[in-house]
């Protein structure tokens, strides 16, 4: 009587337009609060005792976040039912964060000798299979997406086994959490983040604070404090770039387009380098700070608490707190 097909799509639909009122997101990073307030005050005292020191400590956080959102992709992202057409480039985006994301989790578990510790090197790859099985499962009866990731694990698996130079923290986390945000934007109920077209204020705000928090770990991490700019044509250009950025963020926010919401980051992005250019300080602290705020931000946004609260330990590991006054000097 009806088609199954159908059926499912009325449930999705239905649980979006529930979610509409109330993100569900939101709701879960609301009860979740005092779990990482917990995370902040005693989260650094508790992995010390398993390893974690000023050494390893930036080798730790890319191979944890690494491997959290490469389960929460395999276990939640997988669902091929929901996508909106037949030619959608979803798994293709998904294939290549999959990629980069065994390669990380390969090339720091040989880093941290995680592999080490396993005497018998079947377990290696038997935890291969195990991935392989999650992909497989987790997908329907569409061949090609499954194949194509497949080959992603395997590809990253056997890449990251043999890449010799070290992965540094920056810029991947920005790389694949601004792929995995645009994803959010371009399939709403794909992620059950809600309808396209039908957004509301906290979907708006979650991902441009997403987007903001990425462009920022960027331009301070890269962009070096010259001074060289004139005083006046500095003014000038900063006032262009802060109406630019305006005009952008009220389209984004009228149209829910995702090039618009990459042009809206760019500018922003060209106005913090702006800033950080004509400035004499260094920002590398504040780069650490966008880059823990942008882990929390993806993982209350996605709903994976563990991401969030890497972002908290990492945020709490800093020397040098959040200053908004930092933040607000370059807009």
């Amino acid at each position: 009587m009806f088609d199954n097909m159908l059926v499912v799509s009325t449930a999705v639909s239905s649980f979006n337009n529930a979610a509409l009122f109330g993100p569900f997101f939101m709701v879960v990073g609301l009860l979740s609060l005092p779990l990482f307030f917990m995370v902040y005050i005693y989260g650094n005292d508790f992995v010390s005792r398993f390893g974690w020191n000023r050494n390893n400590f930036d080798n730790q956080i890319s191979f944890w976040s690494s491997l959290s959102l490469l389960l929460w992709l395999l276990l939640f992202g997988g669902n091929y039912a929901v996508i909106r057409d037949g030619i959608s480039l979803l798994p293709l985006f998904l294939s290549v964060i999959l990629f980069v994301l065994m390669i990380v989790v390969t090339q720091k578990s040989v880093q941290l000798h995680y592999i080490d510790k396993l005497r018998d090197k079947r377990w290696v790859l038997f935890m291969l299979f195990v991935l392989i099985a999650m992909v497989f499962f987790a997908g329907d009866n569409n061949y090609f997406n499954l194949l194509l990731q497949i080959s992603a694990i395997v590809c990253g698996f056997a890449v990251g086994r043999n890449i010799k130079r070290n992965i540094q923290l920056m810029p991947w986390p920005v790389v694949v959490m601004g792929i995995l945000m645009v994803l959010v934007l371009m399939q709403p109920e794909f992620f059950r983040f809600g309808q396209l077209g039908n957004l509301t204020p906290i979907h708006w705000f979650a991902i441009i604070c997403a987007g903001v928090s990425a462009i920022t770990a960027v331009t301070t991490k890269y962009v070096r404090p010259s001074g060289k700019i004139h005083q006046s044509a500095y003014i000038k250009i900063k006032w262009f770039l802060r109406i630019l950025s305006l005009l952008a963020f009220i389209l984004f926010v009228s149209t829910e387009s995702v090039p618009v919401f990459i042009g809206m980051v760019l500018s922003i992005g060209l106005l913090e380098a702006l800033s950080i250019y004509h400035s004499k300080d260094v920002y590398e602290d504040m780069s650490k700070q966008s880059l823990s705020a942008l882990f929390m931000i993806v993982g209350i946004t996605i709903i994976c608490p563990i991401l969030t609260a890497i972002g908290v330990l990492y945020m709490a590991a800093q020397p040098k707190k959040i200053q908004m006054a930092d933040f607000l000097r370059l807009l």
